[in-house]
């Protein structure tokens, strides 16, 4: 492991924040030049991931993205970010096919999905009112809870989107479409086979309407990608969800109907997400199912906030793994429990049990853990903890126990 000491690197990242340093008559703000805006997004991580059959991985990483946007919020506007994830623990590979690929790369090492990176994150250019957005250029993109359309907020490296944007709201009722031709992956420039940036043309509807504390979703997702020798990313998925509030507690219901595209093989497959939230004092219970029945893929979602902080399925859920039969599905079955403990400290525990699609195999449980505590307006600390337990008798990765810590600080302006 590269013999550094982050301490200083993480107080010098904070010692930038406006606890310490700036405040909003400084000369780059909006409120002195409403056409010229300069931003900053920020993250140090240090973070720590053990699978079992591999050697212990850790990894620090600095993120940053500059961005300028030239024109106000309200009408004509460019915007340009860059993206530059920096390894300062070099004690970890990537993790996929073509790990040497990348930098770092430690044969035999459990992966860290955030390979160092220079790269264009977003160029747009955009036209906006109260009611319509119009947008073209690369782009960040998140639709609802991003379980199918997300940026992967998750790692260092960015998901954004070559698309055509356009959205429109009047009272109650919102509509958003997109068209994409290429999606520009967490992997970055270095990417191939399987992770490299996906090719082709996506249309996605997106559409919603409230009526008071409730609300109605649908959404439909058309994708037509390049063939890709490991992923299966071209599909048709029709769906849609409720969110219903009440005082005794609030609902999600989701249901989404999933057919092949493009030159993939025939195939249909579903999946629902079930939740009911409730508060209890200081307490905020939650506890639901997600349900992926055997093929269903989100190759555009932002995984991490599924299934469990140690990432066991991500690549099945995204389509990456080989052969014309994906995986058996997944059932996870989740109870939670959130508050604020004392110092305004945000915590969240989760229980996961994992089984198949038809409930005849058990993959193993999990137990989640994160703790947040915001600095100041600009300045976030983030503590997070996972522990995946697999079953003996699962089959292939599955049967792996998983475990992962990380701290970081987010800071932006």
């Amino acid at each position: 492991m590269t013999n550094l000491n982050y301490k200083p690197l993480l107080l010098s990242l904070l010692g930038t924040s406006s606890c310490f340093a700036g405040t909003a008559e400084d000369p780059v703000t909006s409120e002195n030049h409403d056409w010229f805006t300069f931003s900053l997004e920020a993250r140090a991580r240090i973070e720590q991931r053990n699978q079992q059959g591999l050697d212990n991985s850790y990894a620090g990483t600095l993120r940053l993205r500059p961005g300028i946007q030239l024109g106000r919020d309200i009408g004509l506007a460019a915007f340009v970010q860059s993206e530059h994830t920096l390894a300062f623990i070099e004690d970890y590979q990537v993790g996929t096919p073509q790990s040497a690929l990348f930098d770092p790369y430690v044969p035999g090492n459990t992966p860290i999905g955030d390979p160092e990176n220079h790269e264009l994150n977003q160029l747009y250019l955009q036209y906006k009112t109260e009611d319509y957005l119009i947008r073209a250029g690369r782009q960040r993109i998140i639709f609802d809870n991003a379980a199918f359309i997300g940026n992967v907020g998750w790692r260092q490296n960015e998901q954004t989107f070559d698309a055509a944007f356009a959205s429109y709201s009047l009272d109650s009722l919102e509509f958003k479409y997109a068209y994409l031709n290429r999606v520009n992956r967490i992997f970055g420039l270095d990417g191939k086979a399987a992770v490299e940036a996906l090719e082709g043309d996506a249309h996605l509807f997106n559409g919603s309407y409230k009526l008071g504390e409730h609300s109605l979703h649908g959404y439909v997702y058309l994708m037509d990608f390049s063939e890709r020798q490991f992923a299966r990313a071209s599909s048709n998925t029709f769906g849609s969800f409720t969110e219903l509030k009440f005082k005794h507690g609030s609902y999600h219901a989701e249901f989404a109907y999933q057919t092949e595209a493009g030159s993939q093989e025939d195939y249909t497959a579903l999946y629902g997400h079930l939740n009911f939230k409730k508060k209890i004092s200081s307490l905020t219970f939650t506890a639901g199912t997600e349900h992926l029945t055997e093929d269903f893929v989100t190759p555009l979602a932002t995984v991490h906030a599924f299934n469990g902080f140690a990432d066991v399925f991500i690549n099945d859920r995204l389509g990456l793994t080989s052969g014309s039969s994906q995986w058996d599905g997944l059932t996870d079955l989740y109870l939670g429990v959130s508050t604020k403990a004392p110092g305004d400290i945000a915590v969240s525990t989760t229980a996961h049990a994992f089984y198949d699609d038809s409930l005849d195999q058990f993959y193993g449980w999990e137990l989640d853990a994160v703790a947040a505590k915001k600095l100041c307006d600009s300045t976030k600390l983030v503590a997070k903890w996972a522990y995946f337990f697999g079953d003996d008798s699962a089959d292939g990765n599955f049967s792996n126990d998983v475990s992962q810590f990380s701290i970081q600080l987010d800071y932006s302006f």
